[in-house]
């Protein structure tokens, strides 16, 4: 059926600012235009984040401290997962408490007014496409971090919120990597979200694209 379908390139903001390429937001156009066509209202709406970074980088960054320490051997981690876990011990359990519990419930207040007139909400997955390898080899964890949130500055807020996600293929840029985009539904509500993602791979079939080895 038609449904009521937002999207939004403005990602929540942690330290840094996100960095978000265009060829990222033309795809995120590209399956708006696309879900448009198919007969559902599609129109833009970006979400009220406030400081909603600062929650998911205590709670990402404490939970891998809490893992290391139970890790039997921590010394065979990398050396990055060990310094990230560093970092993560600064993050007192008072803190995660309000991560996790006050602070979250304000959040979802705030967030999910947005699904009171919208079904789904459609964003990018990641700032651009995938990184070279040993992108963030050599590098200290602080500086990683602040990177990596800059990056990967789209799915981390519904882990913490706790909605349904699915990253949807759409396509490939001109140097032939893989885009997608990202749909996200209200609490509790899969079917929406699977339904409208198998209408998308029916458009926009990919089961049969291979890289080439």
């Amino acid at each position: 059926g038609k449904l009521r379908i937002g999207y939004s390139t403005e990602a929540a903001r942690s330290i840094p600012p996100a960095a978000v390429s265009e060829k990222v937001k033309a795809a995120v156009e590209e399956t708006a235009e696309l879900l448009r066509s198919l007969g559902h209202q599609v129109s833009r709406r970006d979400p009220d984040w406030g400081s909603i970074g600062n929650r998911v980088a205590a709670r990402y960054l404490r939970g891998i401290h809490d893992d290391v320490e139970l890790v039997p051997h921590p010394e065979r981690l990398e050396l990055r997962t060990r310094r990230f876990g560093q970092l993560g011990s600064l993050v007192s359990d008072h803190v995660l408490e309000q991560a996790r519990g006050p602070a979250a419930d304000r959040d979802r207040q705030r967030v999910w007014r947005l699904f009171d007139d919208c079904d789904l909400l459609l964003t990018p997955v990641m700032g651009g496409t995938a990184l070279p390898l040993r992108h963030w080899e050599g590098r200290n964890a602080l500086r990683i971090m602040l990177g990596q949130t800059r990056f990967y500055c789209f799915t981390p807020v519904w882990n913490h919120l706790g909605n349904p996600a699915a990253s949807v293929p759409a396509g490939f840029d001109a140097d032939g990597l893989p885009l997608a985009v990202q749909l996200i539904g209200r609490f509790g509500d899969e079917g929406t979200l699977l339904s409208v993602a198998a209408q998308l791979e029916a458009e926009r079939p990919w089961a049969d694209r291979r890289p080439p080895l």
